[in-house]
């Protein structure tokens, strides 16, 4: 099968390595892509015979993720069998409609369903009217509805752009001048058409955990847990990020817990999507608050986490391009539940300096190759490109995930700290203590 996977971060490598391990996978292709996704498909092109008479190999190349007539091209002219979209923006541009709408099987949902991700708040009313556990909240309009809503909820309370804002349109504030000042910040445009409304919540006690679903919009099938650490410095303080770290599974989402998620959340969301006339096809990714009444949602996401796929790719079993593919194809119920192995996975963001405000990029970056030598470890690209020369530097926020796997969260953690050690990275920087809730548990047993 000939592959497409659009997207260029940490998300996109991680599921680029997973798909390229498949005997599935003939050709991979990648837009715009990472040189560790480069280094990905040089691979596949090496087990590549050529001798046939298309000869194709896979690579990537630059395009206009918002061209969906020359995407459609490319996938007709190259014989793409499966389109994987890694990142949020073209789904909610409707992207996976253009290509089903061609005959090209792709994973992730419609632009109508992902208005899950790209709507707080028609998550919110979806989640109202079908009953599903969520904090209570106000749509906001204006600045001066969000201020009213502020005085309805006091502080503790939670800020929410509307929109698509690269994770980081959320402000937890535990003041009310904290919150007024974000909702300022939101009016003002600080983040574009993302922030045209505001969504004013209920603050929820407990602790975030990640879930993962997929589903064609019929079946659905469980695709783990996880935790990520959004706060950039240790002891989760400092703003808010795209996340600096995360581990997989979860072990506060018992068994228990995760039957509750399926049948209080996730089915129940898949079902008012349907009733909505925009089935979902893909993987939700439920962001919890496992609160003393039960777990709530706190919001959904259409794709693969970052950086909780890396975790999730080390850890799964199962041959990736088959449940893809069986996804995109309606066919989820005909093939094996996704296995995972029981071990724990833990990844570490290595950022530039000033993230997550303005980074500073160029920073030279060695020691990748002698951070993965013992083969228990693996950096996935998240924020780099190589200059003419050929040399490896920062061109992101979020640059590096060292990602190791071990028999439990701390074991894991020492691995993946090893593996950070070795890097040599002067203008980065990286949080301590990823994995810290969990650590702490398993010492006192």
């Amino acid at each position: 099968m000939n592959i497409l996977l659009l997207g260029s971060g940490g998300r996109e490598h991680a599921l680029a390595w997973k798909l390229a391990q498949s005997p599935l996978c003939e050709t991979l292709w990648a837009s715009p892509g990472n040189p560790g996704i480069r280094e990905v498909i040089a691979e596949v092109n090496a087990r590549r015979d050529t001798s046939d008479e298309a000869g194709l190999l896979g690579t990537c190349f630059e395009t206009d993720l918002t061209d969906h007539a020359g995407i459609v091209d490319f996938c007709e002219t190259h014989r793409i069998g499966l389109v994987v979209i890694g990142p949020e923006a073209p789904l909610v541009d409707g992207l996976a409609d253009t290509l089903r709408g061609a005959g090209i099987p792709v994973f992730g949902p419609s632009g109508r369903a992902a208005r899950l991700e790209g709507s707080k708040g028609f998550t919110k009313d979806l989640c109202e009217k079908a009953g599903i556990p969520t904090a209570g909240y106000v749509r906001a309009a204006s600045e001066a509805e969000a201020m009213a809503a502020l005085d309805r909820f006091g502080a503790p309370v939670v800020v929410k752009a509307d929109g698509l804002a690269a994770g980081k349109g959320v402000t937890v504030a535990m003041t009310m001048s904290e919150a007024q000042d974000a909702v300022r910040e939101i009016f003002a445009g600080r983040f574009g058409e993302a922030g045209a409304e505001a969504v004013i919540e209920e603050f929820l006690e407990g602790e975030e955990a990640s879930y993962f679903a997929l589903t064609d919009g019929g079946t659905i099938v469980s695709f783990g847990s996880a935790q990520d650490h959004k706060r950039v410095g240790d002891g989760d303080t400092g703003p808010n990020t795209g996340g600096m770290g995360a581990y997989s599974p979860a072990p506060v989402v018992t068994p228990d817990i995760e039957r509750q998620v399926m049948t209080r959340i996730i089915a129940p969301t898949v079902k008012a999507m349907e009733d909505e006339g925009c089935p979902y096809s893909g993987v939700l990714y439920a962001g919890l608050m496992l609160t003393a009444a039960g777990p709530k949602l706190i919001e959904y996401n259409c794709r693969f986490g970052d950086p909780e796929c890396q975790v999730l790719m080390m850890r799964l079993e199962s041959d990736l391009v088959e449940v893809l593919s069986a996804c995109a194809t309606n066919r989820l119920g005909a093939i094996e539940p996704p296995r995972f192995s029981p071990r724990s996975a833990l990844t570490v963001v290595m950022a530039a300096r000033g993230y997550p405000g303005t980074p500073d990029k160029g920073g030279a970056i060695a020691g990748i190759a002698e951070a993965e030598q013992d083969g228990g470890a693996k950096v996935f690209h998240a924020g780099t490109a190589r200059t003419g020369n050929g040399e490896l530097v920062a061109s992101g926020g979020r640059v590096l995930n060292v990602t190791a796997t071990g028999a439990s969260v701390g074991e894991a953690k020492d691995a993946a700290y090893a593996a950070v050690d070795r890097i040599d990275f002067p203008s980065g920087f990286c949080r301590g203590d990823i994995g810290w809730r969990e650590v702490e548990r398993e010492r006192q047993g």
